[in-house]
């Protein structure tokens, strides 16, 4: 029944915009009228733009469109690397602000302990990010108990309780509460790396649990029936965690090759996930800075958004609000330092895979199509035409006369991909369609850690960035 009315409000306010027909039979203003068709039916096209009609009608518009101009005006040379580990692979799985996360961590292990290559355990992470994601929405749907199912808050809890998407404060949370470990100690299963399935079915068992849980809430169940029920329910959720990704390892022993030694080096003792975090790799996840640029908003003020965690009883995430060439400069800083920067961007604009350059006009839209696509930054936000969903990982730059000219990306989508799993990001495709990064505090001007510590303006989750919670 409650449908039923949805559905007939719905069309009583389209009822009521929608113009009646004017009298003699002529179209209404608004509709697209037989004038109008006939006029467009007799547009012709030149010569030219048959040519390209053509060619664009038999094949993907970017073989057409690729600016080879461009392209050439490329290279491959960046003067300052900083050493990295082999090319990670996230697969069918929506892990990418993870995977960017441990490529911030990783050259800071390499150099430490002298090692060519190395990687931690993405699965790890997973299973705790599916555990902490659960007790999330079983909790929310207890504490939203009261709201119509149609409130905005509660369909944003509704709309995908379970996914793989995440945001900086993700990682940092989960690693903070659980450690971390090297890949070999919880190695990759079929269903780490291709989650859908089991998110699928997962999230079928959660729906299943939340609604019985928002039954007793309104019912009137006291708290401790609720976290009883709620606490059966993970049981259960982990229990299904263990037959797709594996048991995570409460102890192990860490085993490593150094690059100046033929003998294999044993770590002293028996390591946890929080000791090896803390006590091995000895990084203060903390220190770091997120700073966005969101044109729209008021720059040098910080800004959390709503429902932005997967931890419960965590913040959620905020980030402060600065220009652009004031966010490349801090990234530049961290780079020279030979220090890894995560960042979030929109990755499908203007790029082109095959040699993994992102440059604005790598494609000649405008002239294949004789238009122009002029909407700034801060309207392409507005208008969701573009949203941060991806992060990867600053880990070089190319200097011009002292300034970046381009920027060096590692993915985790594999060595297929882009130049050996590489990318070239050109500064003007950084101004338009980078969202923002987290950079070490140590690289963030006194001034703007002094505005992080302000009281943050606080985002729905209908907010556009709130498309960082999708990050793939």
């Amino acid at each position: 029944m409650r449908f039923v009315a949805s559905f007939a409000a719905a069309s009583a306010w389209f009822l009521v915009l929608a113009p009646a027909a004017a009298s003699g039979g002529s179209a209404p203003e608004g509709a697209v009228t037989e004038e109008l068709v006939r006029r467009l039916q007799t547009r012709p096209l030149t010569p030219a733009e048959q040519a390209i009609a053509d060619i664009v009608a038999s094949g993907d518009v970017n073989a057409v469109a690729l600016n080879r101009e461009r392209l050439i005006a490329h290279d491959g040379f960046v003067n300052l690397k900083i050493k990295r580990g082999d090319i990670t692979n996230q697969k069918s799985s929506g892990r990418c602000w993870m995977f960017a996360g441990f490529n911030v961590l990783r050259p800071e292990v390499m150099r430490k302990y002298k090692l060519s290559t190395f990687e931690f355990s993405e699965n790890y992470l997973l299973f705790w990010d599916k555990i902490e994601k659960s007790n999330f929405f079983l909790q929310g749907m207890i504490d939203l108990a009261e709201k119509p199912l149609d409130d905005r808050y509660l369909q944003t809890l509704l709309d995908e309780p379970l996914g793989d998407g995440g945001w900086w404060s993700y990682f940092v949370d989960l690693a903070n509460k659980y450690g971390v470990v090297p890949v070999e100690a919880m190695p990759e299963t079929h269903n780490s790396s291709s989650t859908g399935r089991m998110n699928g079915l997962l999230t079928l068992k959660l729906k299943e649990i939340g609604l019985e849980l928002r039954e007793m809430a309104r019912g009137g169940a006291s708290a401790s029936t609720l976290r009883e029920k709620r606490e059966s329910a993970l049981e259960e959720i982990f229990r299904f965690l263990l037959l797709n990704l594996g048991r995570p390892p409460e102890t192990f022993t860490w085993r490593y090759a150094t690059t100046d030694s033929t003998t294999i080096v044993t770590y002293p003792g028996t390591l946890t996930p929080r000791a090896f975090l803390e006590d091995v790799i000895g990084v203060d996840l903390q220190a770091y800075v997120a700073l966005f640029n969101y044109p729209g908003k008021a720059y040098g003020k910080p800004y959390a958004f709503e429902l932005s965690r997967n931890v419960y009883d965590r913040a959620n995430f905020t980030v402060l609000n600065v220009p652009s060439d004031s966010l490349r400069a801090c990234i530049y800083r961290s780079v020279l330092d030979s220090t890894a920067v995560w960042f979030a961007c929109d990755v499908g604009k203007e790029n082109y895979g095959e040699k993994g350059v992102m440059g604005l006009g790598i494609y000649n839209y405008e002239q294949i199509y004789g238009t122009r696509f002029g909407l700034p930054k801060k309207d392409l936000i507005q208008l969701g035409l573009i949203t941060p969903n991806h992060a990867m990982t600053f880990v070089g730059v190319d200097t011009l006369d002292g300034a970046p000219a381009k920027w060096l990306v590692e993915n985790s989508w594999g060595d297929e991909r882009g130049d050996d799993g590489l990318w070239y990001m050109y500064n003007d495709w950084f101004d338009r369609y980078l969202f923002g990064a987290v950079v070490h505090r140590r690289y963030v001007s006194d001034a703007m850690i002094d505005m992080t510590r302000q009281d943050p303006i606080v985002l729905p989750p209908w907010d556009p960035m709130y498309g960082l919670s999708d990050l793939q």
